[in-house]
């Protein structure tokens, strides 16, 4: 196995924990909105936690996945970020491995919007709107 091969699966590894904790993330918000109902501060601030924990954890794999980046060649990091800024299937991959980045990330992506949309409710709920 080659050295770009090596990378691409770390790279790949590194995004489907990133899913992981997304999904998490996802999961904890709704808790957070069902826990807001109750007016429980206690269990709001421990939800708020348990998603904070979620998103260094996600931030850590970010980290990862740029520091693999940054000691990559100008190809290869060039076409890791056409895998994770591509919009749909008809870019074309070479292997199973770029399919899995392009799939897992745009999973991730999804998961992100339906995070943004909850705390955008919950961000109205809390401010009484």
């Amino acid at each position: 196995m080659d050295i770009d091969t090596q990378k691409l699966e770390q790279i790949l590894s590194a995004l489907k924990e990133k899913h992981k904790q997304i999904d998490n993330l996802l999961t904890l918000t709704k808790e957070l909105e069902k826990v807001l109902e109750t007016g429980d501060p206690e269990s709001f601030g421990a939800v708020l936690s348990m998603r904070q924990g979620s998103m260094n954890a996600t931030d850590k794999l970010n980290a990862e996945i740029t520091g693999i980046l940054a000691k990559a060649d100008d190809h290869f990091r060039a076409k890791v970020l056409s895998l994770l800024e591509a919009k749909d299937e008809h870019i074309g991959f070479d292997d199973a491995i770029e399919k899995g980045i392009f799939e897992t990330n745009r999973m991730t992506i999804s998961l992100l919007q339906k995070i943004v949309k909850l705390d955008d409710e919950i961000n109205k709920k809390v401010k009484g709107g």
